[in-house]
Formats: C-alpha cells, sequence, structure tokens
C-alpha cells in the first residue's frame, strides 16, 4: 500500500456525519454451537443504492462465552487496510478497518455469488452455560461513502444471536477447512522502493501491497541481514545503498507464499533530509577544526624551531 493513500483514509474519520441506507449485517445471524464448535460469521455490507469507498467496523462479543480466534481477509471487498483486524479477547472486540478505491457500489447484476464480504471472523464456543450469545455490531462503526467527500454515515445494524448447547453440534472445523482447500498462493504484486524527504527522513522505505482471494493474506516478510523477518508496509529498507538487494514476500493463512516483484536500478534518487544537512555541517565542522588546528600546530612549530635557533 503507498503511505500517500493513506492520509485520506485517515482524515475521514474527520468528517461529518450523515444518514445513510448502507448497512452492516452478519451472516449467519442465528445457528447453535456447542463448548469447543468453531464456526465462520460474515461481516457484509448492504449498500442499498449507495457507493461506499471505507468502513470501519467494531464488533462486541461476550468473551465468557466465546473467543474470536481468527480474522479472514479472503474474499474481502477492502483492499486498503488502514486498521489491521485486532482481536481483544479480554474485552471481546474485533476491530478492522479499510477501503476500497474506486468504491463498491453493490453487488454486480448477474453475479451468482455474494460479493458483499468486508471480513470473516472465527469464533469458537468457551462455555454454553449462558445458553445463549450475541454477536453485535458496535455503534461505532461507520462507512464513508465515495461521494468525493469521504461523508461518513452510520449504518443500519442486524447482529446475531446463537443458542448455545451443552454438547458440540459441529463434527468438524469449518475455518480449518477452508484453510486447508487454499492452495492457491497470493496475487502476484510489485515491490515500490520510495524516497520522500516527509516521510522517515527522507530515507529509502519499501511499498508493497496484495491480496489472496482464499483463506486470505496472513503477512509479509522481508530478507534483513540474511534472514527472513516480518514486516509491514511502509517498511524502511535497512540497507540504504540497496547493494544487498530487496526481497519481499507475502504469505497466506494456509502458508502459501508469493514472492514480490522488485526491479532492480528503479528505486528514485535519494531525497535529502535535515539530517543529512546536520551530518554534513558537522562533518564541514569537523574539517574547519582540523585546518585551523593544523595550522596553529604549523605555527607553534615554526615559532618554537625560531627560538631554540636564536
Amino acid at each position: 500500500m503507498h503511505i500517500k493513500t493513506l492520509i485520506p483514509a485517515l482524515l475521514l474519520i474527520l468528517t461529518p456525519v450523515s444518514v445513510s441506507a448502507a448497512s452492516l449485517y452478519l451472516d449467519p445471524d442465528m445457528g447453535t454451537y456447542g463448548p469447543g464448535d468453531t464456526f465462520i460469521v460474515n461481516v457484509r455490507l448492504n449498500t442499498d443504492g449507495d457507493c461506499v469507498n471505507a468502513a470501519n467496523v467494531v464488533l462486541n462479543y461476550p468473551a465468557g462465552s466465546m473467543r474470536a480466534v481468527d480474522f479472514g481477509k479472503g474474499g474481502s471487498i477492502l483492499t486498503l487496510w488502514v486498521i489491521e483486524p485486532k482481536i481483544d479477547t479480554k474485552a471481546g472486540t474485533v476491530t478492522f478497518a479499510g477501503g476500497i478505491p474506486g468504491g463498491y457500489c453493490g453487488r454486480i447484476q448477474g453475479d451468482p455469488s455474494l460479493t458483499n464480504t468486508i471480513g470473516k471472523v472465527v469464533f469458537t464456543v468457551t462455555n454454553a452455560s449462558a445458553g445463549s450469545a450475541s454477536i453485535r455490531i458496535s455503534n461505532a462503526s461507520a462507512l464513508y461513502l465515495n461521494d468525493g467527500l469521504g461523508t461518513k454515515v452510520t449504518p443500519e445494524v442486524t447482529n446475531a444471536t446463537f443458542k448455545l448447547s451443552p454438547e458440540p453440534t459441529l463434527s468438524e472445523n469449518p475455518w480449518l477447512s477452508e484453510v486447508g482447500d487454499d492452495k492457491v498462493p497470493p496475487d502476484p504484486f510489485d515491490v515500490i522502493i520510495e524516497s520522500t524527504r516527509s516521510v522517515f527522513g527522507g530515507k529509502y522505505y519499501a511499498v508493497f501491497s496484495t491480496v489472496d482471494k482464499q483463506s486470505g493474506l496472513d503477512h509479509y516478510e522481508m530478507v534483513i541481514n540474511g534472514t527472513w523477518q516480518r514486516v509491514t508496509s511502509p517498511h524502511v529498507i535497512n540497507d540504504q545503498t540497496l547493494q544487498s538487494g530487496i526481497e519481499v514476500r507475502a504469505i497466506d493463512k494456509a502458508g502459501n507464499i508469493r514472492l514480490g516483484t522488485y526491479i532492480e536500478g528503479s528505486a528514485p534518487p535519494r531525497e535529502t533530509s535535515p539530517e543529512d544537512y546536520a551530518a554534513l555541517l558537522i562533518i564541514l565542522a569537523l574539517l574547519v577544526v582540523a585546518l585551523v588546528g593544523h595550522r596553529y600546530l604549523n605555527k607553534w612549530k615554526a615559532k618554537n624551531t625560531i627560538d631554540l635557533r636564536s
């Protein structure tokens, strides 16, 4: 993801709230599960004639009865993730936010499948004593219209309530099955090296982004000091000379790997920063001190040589 695309998305939170018919709903919104059962709840968007280009979603669930164990981006219409999915098992919340370049205006006519998924939350029942459990879309959730202004709207919501059985009701884990069936790596992507004076002090940084339509993207890794290490985009390059090469790979939930494409020599000239000027001034100061000191030493030697001769 280009860092410059984050600025409009982050500014959306400052826009005024408006009323819209667009809604968020959970699918399924009912069912019966027992201790140890794992099930998937899809968070879906119904535009109802509006075009939406960003969503900020907060889910609340009873932490005493169930636990959110994973989040799937596979098939999500969100491609720019402003807030990576965060699960708080103590508070019983799931938070995420993302954007849709060009906006999403609803299901394309004739498409036989649902294309309005913005995220999948995987839950496991931990305690069925309460008899039921509700997963709710918080009032803190918001949508942003693709109207050129990023108008913030409060969506209508449809929550989900599940019956809790004293005994398990599922014979298999649907999330493990979905991940296990994924044999396709993330989509191809490019690694772009940039230098911006106002970003990271002008240092070279890597920008990268891709999606995985099956199990969903899990994380990125970059070769740093000879080993693969987890990173997020944008990432400051460790070797600012770029002599060691740039390698970034995307890994999905199933472990499939896609290596990003980086064209050697495509990086622009590095932009200078105040730090560069400060370093240059220090070097010049040291040279001046050394030069003055050298002249003073020569004069002192010459004087003392004359004194000794006399």
